[in-house]
């Protein structure tokens, strides 16, 4: 993961983090360009959306709508 200082746009490294939750982290920054800057700043880094989600996630989803179907509209989609 890449850090840019948002007031130089040099590279920055990450010093330490703070968890706020599972998916919300601060993350304290310094600026390595120490002489023309040196600014320190704090990021925040958050979980947004799933893309493709996990395996044993979509096998329960199914499951749990088959489980509601009818018996006979159940047994017609295992048929095909």
């Amino acid at each position: 993961m890449r850090i840019t200082c948002p007031i130089c746009q040099s590279k920055a490294v990450i010093t330490s983090r703070d968890q706020q939750s599972i998916q919300v982290s601060n993350l304290y920054c310094s600026c390595t360009n120490t002489k023309g800057c040196g600014h320190t700043f704090v990021s925040t880094l958050a979980f947004s959306h799933t893309l493709n989600p996990p395996v044993n996630s979509t096998r329960e989803l199914a499951a749990s709508l088959l489980r509601m179907l009818p018996a006979n509209e159940r047994q017609q989609l295992l048929n095909i």
